[in-house]
């Protein structure tokens, strides 16, 4: 559960930078990222409810798992 919480803190901030961007070229794209967005957070918040942060070494968990999927969004737009 700490992975899903720092997988899902990442990708729901990418979300909503999309969001932004979504809003301002189409109503229906922006619905849909919404939709996504808004099923992430509830993986993020499903994964506190069931004590992530109680792991060993949470902190460098998930800054490690949050730094790796920082680079495979970076890496995906590029690519």
């Amino acid at each position: 559960m700490a992975c899903t919480v720092a997988v899902e803190s990442v990708i729901t901030g990418h979300y909503d930078r999309q969001l932004a961007q979504a809003s301002l070229a189409d109503a229906g794209l922006a619905a849909t990222v919404q939709k996504f967005r808004d099923e992430e957070q509830e993986h993020h918040d499903a994964g506190l409810a069931a004590d992530a942060e109680s792991v060993p070494f949470y902190g460098a968990l998930t800054t490690l798992v949050r730094a790796g999927c920082r680079a495979a969004i970076w890496l995906s737009a590029r690519v």
